[in-house]
């Protein structure tokens, strides 16, 4: 009979191994399909008015953050040969696959004549220093758009290089700025010169390379820094690691979900896996010291191992289901990206929770069939060592739980009225390093030329199906044109006043027909940049710096302003200011919002879950305090400190609730195991119950902790702050659950625990 048994186990083993493997190997077919992107243009998608006008018009119009700036230096490019080398690259550039422009100071042309001919402001043969100079200065300090390709100095001269799909398609802009990197170096050095490549689209490019190194950087650190937590905790090595392999299937299966199912790795997901990670590290935790506990009571090892599962094994799904609802709340965002990010949460937390719950025990019974499982926890094997044992607090909380209870709803009732405050901000410069060198050229390029952020104020032109403008709307241009200037002081304005302004002193009427047929010689490319293609709108375009979205906000607002004061009316003579700049600036404000409203969806779903998950209303209400408490201290300080809410920590104080319901939960479940019947919160239970949980809490709290340390090596900044703030919730979320959650349970019983009482036997 006992062979039978064995011969049964065994092949009951193999065929779990078989589905295991297969399982691991679909995982890798599907992390292999593994994308990467910024995010940059899905983060704003929405419904709203903001998002509504900007696609509206952005098809219309050529948009600047496609465009592609690379900027040489030299002592002086008023020396013919700087120049000549300038001409060279334009000229290579504009053969590059993809490139459809590549416009410099050389490129610029005069006044257009009555057939729209002009003629080029820098002759072919250039003129001796001593002529070239002045020439450059006059046509830097006249020409439309000039000041962006020459600094004042004369040591930097750009070249605008712009794509067929205006940048659109990240990977093939890749692929040119790879090209253009080339060739700029090949005239840099021919002709003793320095270059550097800037704009949004090689920012965007930086930003996904980061994120390939981060999902290599921030899942090994995860992983290895779980491992030798267990190994301090655990005391064991063979423990260690039969413990950290569940968390690795885990990640394994984490991302073999994300490429199965189509989500792209970006600035906001890059996290995603090592945070499955380390949640899966704890449910194994929990499972390897149930089984020693069980272990140590005297059950044979398949009964401990069965014990562990039916005893913690509920606990680990209902925290890994509340920290579902708390991404699936984020699936309520106006953001695309961060409803992917909810959705994918949601489906790699599920498939987290089951590749521990399968992989641990087979890996524990497998080592079973090897060694002596009850001799690899003999000893204080399996048990944490002091250091995580921290019962000093649930011993205060229970010793004076009126006091420690009341100071804990006070200091949240006070965080809960400060955390209403919060300002959203936003920045795209927030998702990449201070010494990012795509951050520094965009920086540089920003100051000594032109910026490349631009808002945006379409015009109406003539009335009719074929547009057109004639002298009134010609008139009508020039007028928001001077507006925008007079506003903001400090911006470059282009338009097609720019242009007239060329043409110098000839009737509005004649100004009319040359700016048409200059713009009938232009490529499709240059001409959206003063008029849509339907010949409706014209475009007054200003390019200003990205000093955050508070500030773009405050500057849209003054120029509505002024433009209300001018009589223009809006909607029908012109449109509000627009382009992706102010569109991100209030959009952004707006989703950062809506994380509010996902975080209430995901603390209402989980409380309700508490409740139904232990049929006792006042678990429900009472696990709110500690999961609640951190996260509104969090919020408070962000507040206060004028940090504000980002996407990264509206994202981190919604997700970080979920996780800190995990130590709340394996709380009460402890105190359900203990408790007698008809008494839900007797004295002695809660007395053992914090007794067993406290160092598992501390222990998974230390393992979470460290786990996340890798987010600060990430060269997503966003992705650092991520890991900052969730740290500092769990952190604090222990010191909850150890100090105010016991207190809150003892006054629920109608005999609270006596200073002296013994403990439970």
């Amino acid at each position: 009979m006992g062979k039978r048994s064995g011969r049964r186990i065994t092949a009951l083993l193999a065929v779990s191994w078989l589905v295991l493997l297969v399982a691991d190997l679909a995982a890798l077919l599907g992390a292999a399909r593994l994308d990467f992107d910024d995010g940059l243009k899905d983060a704003f998608v929405s419904d709203g008015a903001w998002y509504t006008d900007y696609h509206h018009f952005a098809k219309r119009f050529t948009q600047t953050d496609g465009d592609i700036v690379v900027v040489f230096e030299s002592a002086d490019f008023a020396r013919p040969p700087a120049l000549a080398s300038l001409s060279d690259f334009a000229l290579e550039a504009g053969l590059v696959d993809g490139v459809v422009s590549a416009v410099s100071i050389l490129t610029l042309r005069g006044p257009p004549g009555a057939d729209g001919a002009t003629d080029p402001l820098v002759p072919a043969v250039l003129p001796q220093e001593d002529a070239l100079a002045p020439l450059l200065d006059d046509i830097r300090a006249s020409a439309p758009g000039a000041a962006a390709l020459l600094s004042p100095d004369r040591r930097l001269a750009a070249v605008l290089v712009s794509l067929a799909d205006g940048g659109s398609g990240l990977e093939g802009a890749r692929g040119v700025i790879a090209e253009l990197d080339g060739l700029a170096d090949a005239v840099a050095r021919d002709g003793g010169l320095g270059f550097f490549v800037a704009g949004i689209t090689p920012l965007r490019a930086a930003i996904v390379d980061g994120l390939y190194r981060d999902m290599v950087v921030l899942t090994g650190v995860g992983i290895v820094a779980g491992f030798l937590v267990c190994l301090v905790a655990l005391r064991s090595l063979p423990l260690a690691l039969l413990t950290t392999m569940p968390s690795a299937t885990a990640m394994m299966w984490a991302l073999g979900v994300f490429g199965a199912f189509g989500f792209r790795v970006n600035v906001v997901t890059v996290a995603l896996p090592v945070l499955i990670l380390v949640l899966s590290f704890t449910d194994s935790l929990h499972l390897t010291f149930e089984t020693g506990r069980r272990l140590h009571a005297g059950r044979p090892p398949r009964a401990a191992l069965a014990d562990a599962v039916r005893r913690v094994g509920p606990a680990c799904a209902l925290a890994s289901i509340t920290t579902a609802i708390a991404f699936a709340g984020l699936t309520f965002s106006g953001s695309l990206i961060i409803r992917d990010l909810g959705f994918a949460g949601v489906i790699a937390g599920v498939a987290s929770l089951l590749a521990v719950l399968f992989a641990h025990p087979l890996l524990f019974a497998t080592a079973g069939r090897f060694a002596d499982l009850a001799g690899l926890f003999a000893g204080n094997r399996g048990t944490p060592p002091a250091l995580f044992d921290w019962q000093a607090l649930p011993r205060l909380a229970l010793a004076r739980p009126l006091p420690v209870a009341a100071g804990g709803l006070a200091l949240l009732a006070a965080a809960i009225a400060v955390y209403p405050t919060i300002e959203p901000v936003h920045s795209l410069r927030e998702n990449v390093a201070a010494g990012n060198p795509a951050i520094v050229a965009l920086d540089r390029a920003d100051a000594d030329l032109a910026p490349a952020n631009a808002v945006d104020i379409p015009v109406r032109l003539a009335a009719g199906p074929k547009g057109g403008f004639d002298a009134a709307s010609l008139a009508r241009v020039e007028k928001v044109h001077g507006i925008v200037e007079r506003t903001v002081a400090d911006g470059m304005v282009l338009s097609l006043a720019s242009l007239a302004r060329q043409i110098g002193d000839v009737p509005a009427a004649e100004k009319a027909v040359r700016l048409q047929a200059l713009l009938a010689r232009m490529n499709d490319n240059q001409r959206g940049r003063f008029v849509s293609g339907d010949a409706q709108w014209a475009l007054v375009r200003l390019h200003t710096a990205d000093d955050g979205a508070r500030a773009t906000r405050d500057l849209v607002a003054r120029l509505e302003a002024a433009l209300t004061r001018s009589g223009l009316r809006s909607g029908i003579e012109v449109a509000r200011p627009t382009g992706f700049l102010a569109m991100s600036a209030f959009v952004s404000a707006a989703m950062i919002t809506d994380l509010n409203y996902c975080f209430l969806i995901a603390v209402g779903a989980s409380g309700l879950l508490t409740v139904l998950w232990f049929r006792n209303w006042r678990y429900g209400l009472i696990a709110l305090i500690p999961n609640l408490l951190p996260i509104a201290v969090v919020g408070a300080w962000l507040a206060l400190s004028g940090r504000g809410l980002q996407f990264a920590s509206g994202v981190a104080l919604t997700v970080a609730f979920g996780i800190a319901v995990d130590d709340t939960v394996h709380v009460l479940n402890r105190l359900r195991l203990n408790a007698p019947p008809g008494a839900p919160f007797d004295p002695r239970a809660i007395r053992r119950a914090m007794e067993e949980a406290t160092p598992i809490l501390v222990v998974t709290t230390a393992v979470l902790s460290f786990g996340l340390i890798g987010t600060f090596l990430s060269t997503v900044p966003t992705a650092a702050y991520f890991g900052v703030l969730s740290i500092i919730v769990l952190v604090l979320a222990v010191f909850a659950d150890l100090l105010v959650l016991p207190a809150c349970l003892a006054l629920f019983h109608p005999r609270r625990l006596a200073v002296g009482e013994g403990r439970p036997a």
